[in-house]
């Protein structure tokens, strides 16, 4: 599996060649949606969905398969069967469909990429503590969002960078 993060003044113009690459080699290929944060660059534009599919439907012809399962990529199938998925974060329906947390090198569990929010798991994990370690999971599972924080009055940028977290 590979993935893709389009962007207007980086990338923008290698999207159909990333295609073509995983296409002609039976990998799968995902792109991901630009998503923002404070160590992110005010520069960089990313290409949302729709400006995506624009591009790659000038080429070539393909169906919307929507979701598969927990998967966090909409999916489409192009007339010879090959398959790519489209991550798309500020879509509302997202959230309500991850199951994901994640796991920092450093022991916290973070139940969003996105969000700054973090339990960490390590004492428990390196005391053996089973019983402890459960019950910070059951709770960063509880309180993991339903909704991104992004759009509106309210809307955050996080100030931890992706690489800290892990994706």
């Amino acid at each position: 599996k590979a993935n893709m993060v389009p962007m207007k003044t980086v990338n923008a113009n290698e999207i159909l060649d990333v295609l073509e690459y995983c296409k002609e080699r039976n990998i799968s290929i995902r792109f991901i949606e630009y998503m923002e944060n404070s160590f992110a660059s005010k520069d960089i534009k990313g290409l949302k969905s729709n400006e995506l599919l624009e591009i790659l439907s000038a080429k070539y012809e393909f169906s919307d398969d929507g979701f598969d399962g927990s998967s966090p990529s909409h999916y489409y199938t192009m007339k010879d069967g090959y398959r790519f998925g489209i991550i798309e974060p500020y879509e509302d329906d997202f959230c309500k469909k991850c199951n994901r947390i994640r796991l920092t090198a450093e022991g916290n569990l973070i139940p969003c990429l996105y969000f700054d929010e973090a339990l960490s798991i390590s004492k428990a994990i390196k005391a053996g503590d089973i019983k402890a370690a459960a019950e910070v999971l059951k709770e960063v599972i509880r309180t993991k969002p339903e909704k991104n924080r992004w759009g509106g009055d309210d809307s955050e940028i996080s100030s931890r960078a992706f690489y800290e977290t892990g994706g």
